[in-house]
């Protein structure tokens, strides 16, 4: 337990690039404890699962709340001049948007309009670590541990809907979710063919969204068609500003999927940065309006901002191990220094103590090691002068009882 605490501490430290024995210089300890805990001694990685998400699900604001969704994507940690990490393999790296030898997890976070926090994150092992490849029985893509992620998700977890990309859009997740009685908030590529009612040929046929064919373009059968039936909706944008689009909305099915769907096409960018001049949403909730839709969809982005946290705040990728048993426990490391700074944040425990209230993830983090580095001073010297001139601490009572 002293070196699960150091080891949580050594995250709120500041690092140009973290490793093991940057964590145990920073807190002082040998570096052989810190090896020796990541590596050789027995913890339950499952049972730090668990009590992580009871906190969280405890209190009433870090739990969950039933209109939020359960957002699924994946995120990869480069390793340009990785030779021997496991699962270090050659593949497509999402925040680099291209591929690089890279470490891989698939994530799954809560996320609503106020607040997000993620729940877990599994290694990704590509087919080539496995003898046999794909036909090797432990083997699993990413669409399996997806899966299992909502299963495990839904047993433990109350939320109104499922939300992902278009990578994770496939007939076999879609499928699974759908047979569950949960609803799904996707995004489709633009090579799906959707199954559809024709409006000149008047039979059900294939349209794909991206085809050369003019006649069988959805957007063109849309602006020609049914252009009086098109919606302006307004919504709001991740970055808060709101935005009005041409929106047409229908009922079809994908191709090879059984699923009812409603297609939502909104026909504009999403901002003036986006590559694309369409989008097409997908939902089986038949009943929700296109605003809902959109909503929902773009409620993805909290998973987004949960891995570019772990990443800038707790050097989520920035371990320097080599076994895929030990590289998840620094994630699942990572995720406790973040529930920490969560837990925190949401609570406002720090404006009663700081004159300036911290609101990014990082300026917790300094501020929490702040109060320890000036707690653990004045236990050696019990000095109280240096509160009145470290990190602003204006809290009587603290100031006292760290002195006393």
């Amino acid at each position: 337990m002293a070196v699960f605490t150091l080891v949580i501490y050594a995250f709120f430290k500041d690092y140009k690039r973290n490793s093991l024995d940057g964590m145990a210089k920073a807190t002082h300890t040998d570096y052989q404890k810190f090896q020796y805990f990541f590596s050789d001694s027995k913890w339950d990685i499952q049972a730090i699962k668990r009590t992580r998400l009871e906190i969280i699900q405890k209190q009433r604001t870090t739990a969950p709340t039933k209109d939020g969704l359960l957002a699924i994507d994946d995120t990869g940690c480069p390793k340009p001049f990785a030779k021997k990490t496991e699962g270090a393999k050659w593949q497509y790296c999402g925040p680099l948007k291209r591929k690089e030898v890279c470490n891989v997890g698939v994530g799954a976070t809560f996320v609503s309009e106020s607040k997000h926090f993620p729940i877990d994150i599994i290694p990704y092992l590509p087919a080539r670590e496995f003898p046999g490849g794909k036909n090797n029985p432990p083997f699993k893509d990413k669409i399996q541990i997806a899966l299992e992620l909502f299963d495990a998700c839904s047993k433990t977890m109350d939320f109104s809907g499922t939300v992902f990309d278009s990578w994770y859009a496939t007939t076999r997740f879609l499928t699974h979710i759908h047979k569950e009685g949960k609803i799904f908030y996707s995004e489709i590529k633009s090579n799906r063919n959707i199954f559809m009612r024709h409006p000149v040929k008047k039979t059900m046929c294939l349209v794909k969204p991206d085809v050369l064919s003019h006649s069988r373009r959805i957007v063109t059968l849309i602006k020609k068609h049914y252009w009086d039936k098109i919606k302006y909706v307004k919504f709001k944008t991740t970055d808060g500003s709101e935005v009005s689009h041409k929106t047409y909305s229908f009922e079809a099915k994908l191709k090879d999927c059984v699923v009812p769907i409603k297609f939502v096409v909104i026909l504009g960018k999403w901002n003036k940065d986006d590559d694309y001049t369409y989008h097409i949403l997908i939902t089986n909730n038949l009943r929700a309006s296109a605003k809902m839709v959109i909503t929902n969809y773009l409620l993805r982005w909290g998973i987004e901002h949960s891995f570019k946290e772990l990443k800038d705040t707790f050097y989520f990728d920035h371990y320097q191990v080599r076994h895929i048993n030990k590289i998840e426990r620094y994630w699942n490391l990572c995720l406790v220094a973040w529930t920490l700074a969560y837990w925190i944040k949401q609570n406002a425990y720090l404006a009663k103590i700081l004159e300036t209230k911290p609101t990014t993830f990082n300026e917790i983090k300094q501020a929490v090691n702040s109060l320890l580095e000036f707690a653990s001073t004045n236990a050696l010297s019990k000095n109280e002068i240096l509160a009145d001139g470290y990190f602003k601490i204006k809290s009587k009572r603290l100031k006292k009882n760290c002195a006393a």
